[in-house]
């Protein structure tokens, strides 16, 4: 594990398996469509459970219609995560 100091806090560095991880938030290396794919996105919502599935959909349905822009991100509920939150991002 890395550790290291900010100015505002610190910024952990862990390796190992994402879904099972007790933290505030993981970032989620997501697609545009934000409805899960293969790799770490796929485990990360087959682990989360529908409630990420459905915030997603929500959000392709209201904010972004056309998919998530590169270089953009938003925040869901961790589902049944132990994380409290996913921050997808494309």
């Amino acid at each position: 594990m890395k550790e290291k100091e900010l100015l505002s806090g610190r910024l952990v560095v862990v390796t190992g398996d994402i879904t099972v991880m007790d933290v505030e938030a993981i970032v989620n290396a997501a697609n545009s469509s934000l409805m899960g794919g293969g790799g770490v996105d796929g485990a990360i919502h087959r682990a989360g459970g529908p409630a990420i599935l459905a915030e997603c959909r929500q959000i392709r349905s209201t904010l972004y219609t056309q998919g998530l822009p590169a270089g953009d991100a938003v925040a869901t509920g961790g589902g049944r995560l132990r994380s409290k939150y996913v921050i997808h991002t494309v």
